[in-house]
């Protein structure tokens, strides 16, 4: 777009709006990493306290644009100029977000350096300039960067764990190992232990499993008694397939602290796939014998396929006495839905009325009755629950009945229910929404498109309702700029969310460009095995003249759900049998 376009455009929006950063950016940006994100996110109030020269707001103004237009590197080069002239943080945060999402190196490394430079406190703003600088190669950039992260934690494992993973991001693993090294000749006050730790880290991150294993272990002799040290030694040994040397590592730890419940879990789970169930069951058996470790225990039995023994510990269970009834309830209602006694896990749910377990046995206890085929009873039990005061309660109510309706084939009568709900409480997006994606499903385009505006309205930086909204353009109608658009301002803001990955190759593909499209389904078939992005990922494929690769994809997508309704509509469409 010209400058002059650009201007105009500016010109036409008050100087009040202008000033007014918390309404910026539908292109918003959360791209690049950051351990401290949170902290990083001033508040709308806190942003708008200085007011923002002409200048960079005609730079945010020209990024939104280009961003919502799909140039990326556009957006990139009008928001690296705003944050270069603007002593504000959160420009300096939006511009590195959005170099992130366009891969921008270069342009990402001034936009965090810039960020971290005005807002040093920060340890978002310190990684997120360690990883660009890392990519283009400036490793003396970018230890600057981790040391400004270690001195703001402390040197704490944390610190170090967090400088290894942004270490191993590196194309270089000797150029990697090369900085650590020249970390630690720095850091006179960082604990050994802490440092064998993250380099084994490091290590394992670079798939060098061996070196990984040998300095875990440095690790533990330089303190013996950190269980997390242990523990992740004996991970390392399982990986290397030394088992037994993992088990006594992991016995080491559990014995340091025998009430982690957790770590308990993992020895016993570590002992029955070693072939040693019965030291396993002996030490569940000696864990505290609270609720959650009886159905542990049950499901345990489960897994080994021992039901008569799984039974055996229900009967057991039942005949205990613990301090919260409540809590024996709603474990005991899980342990006889596993075993498959449905029924009594009706009942089991239904004694539990109060405390935080409440809400959620509840609407299970609604699940299994629809499931059971009383669905009237599952919507009389929800029904109940929207006598409650809280809010939390209706609202998940509303979108449980909604749901065992839909799933009973009742669409119109969910649709229906969900616009009672809305009415009930018109400030909830995720009832706005669910009504959203049940109208795409049914084909109101229109009801589905009003309702995700109205989403967007009031979340700009909502990217499950951009995506959601960008999907349904692509997939059921023909406006595919605006589409790809939204798609991409989601991508902007997530651009590691596989359903959003599976978007831009989904606009891509039916924009024709068969290349994009394969390299994002592909991406997103790599961040969740989900049958819906396989099922799309074998079309492009087949359209792209890879017949087998296509038909291994569709397969793949049978093998996790033969059911899946894209997946059946693709092959219905496609005509294909195999």
């Amino acid at each position: 777009m010209k400058s002059a376009t650009l201007q105009a455009l500016f010109v036409r929006i008050s100087r009040a709006a202008a000033y007014c950063l918390a309404a910026w950016l539908i292109v918003a940006c959360a791209a690049a990493p950051g351990v401290q994100e949170e902290a990083a996110v001033r508040s709308a109030d806190d942003a708008a306290s200085e007011p923002t020269s002409e200048e960079v707001m005609y730079r945010v103004f020209a990024a939104e644009y280009l961003g919502s237009e799909g140039d990326l590197q556009g957006a990139v080069g009008e928001y690296l100029a705003a944050a270069m002239v603007s002593d504000d943080p959160e420009i300096a945060r939006r511009a590195t977000r959005v170099a992130f999402a366009a891969e921008s190196w270069q342009q990402a490394a001034m936009a965090a350096d810039r960020w971290a430079l005005l807002d040093p406190a920060n340890v978002a703003a310190h990684e997120s300039a360690a990883v660009a600088m890392l990519n283009v190669g400036d490793y003396l950039g970018a230890e600057f960067q981790m040391m400004q992260i270690l001195d703001l934690m402390d040197d704490s494992t944390e610190a170090w764990l967090l400088v290894s993973g942004l270490l191993a991001r590196s194309a270089d693993p000797v150029q990697a190992d090369a900085t650590l090294e020249q970390i630690l000749q720095r850091r006179q006050n960082a604990s050994p232990g802490d440092v064998f730790y993250a380099r084994s880290q490091l290590a394992a991150q670079s798939r060098k499993l061996q070196e990984a294993f040998e300095l875990a272990r440095r690790a533990v002799e330089q303190d013996p008694e950190r269980v997390e040290f242990l523990a992740w030694t004996a991970r390392l040994a399982l990986n290397l397939k030394l088992p037994d040397t993992a088990v006594e590592y992991l016995r080491r730890a559990w014995q340091l602290d025998p009430g982690d419940h957790d770590l308990a879990l993992a020895y016993a789970d570590l002992l029955a796939r070693t072939g040693n169930p019965h030291e396993a069951r002996a030490v569940m058996r000696e864990m505290p014998q609270r609720p959650d470790v009886m159905f542990a225990r049950i499901m345990f039995e489960i897994v080994a396929a021992d039901r008569a023994a799984a039974i055996a510990l229900f009967e057991e269970f039942e005949s205990m006495t613990f301090e919260d009834a409540e809590e024996k309830s709603f474990y005991q209602a899980q342990a006889a839905e596993a075993l498959g006694f449905d029924q009594e896990a009706i009942a089991l749910y239904g004694q539990v009325s109060s405390g935080d377990r409440a809400l959620a046995a509840s609407i299970r206890r609604a699940e299994l009755m629809a499931q059971l085929g009383d669905v009237a009873g599952a919507r009389r039990t929800l029904a109940e629950l929207r006598l409650q005061a809280n809010e939390l309660a209706i609202e998940e109510s509303w979108l449980a009945e909604a749901r065992i309706l839909r799933e009973t084939g009742a669409r119109d009568q969910a649709f229906q229910l969900l616009d009672e709900a809305v009415e009930q409480l018109p400030g909830s997006v995720p009832i706005l929404y669910t009504r959203a994606l049940l109208a795409a499903e049914i084909g109101w385009i229109d009801v589905a498109e009003r309702d995700l505006r109205e989403i967007i309205a009031r979340q700009p930086e909502n990217a499950a309702a951009l995506n959601a909204l960008g999907y349904t353009l692509a997939d059921q109608t023909e406006r595919y700029d605006e589409a790809e658009a939204l798609i991409r301002q989601a991508y902007i803001l997530q651009p590691h969310e596989a359903s959003i990955v599976d978007s831009m190759g989904w606009i891509a593909y039916r924009q024709g460009r068969l290349d994009e499209a394969e390299e994002f389904l592909r991406r997103a078939w790599k961040l969740d095995q989900n049958p819906e992005i396989a099922a799309h990922l074998g079309e492009v494929l087949w359209v792209s003249g890879k017949k087998e690769e296509a038909v291994k994809a569709w397969r793949d997508a049978q093998a996790l759900d033969a059911e899946n309704a894209v997946l059946l509509e693709t092959l219905e469409r496609l005509h294909i049998v195999f």
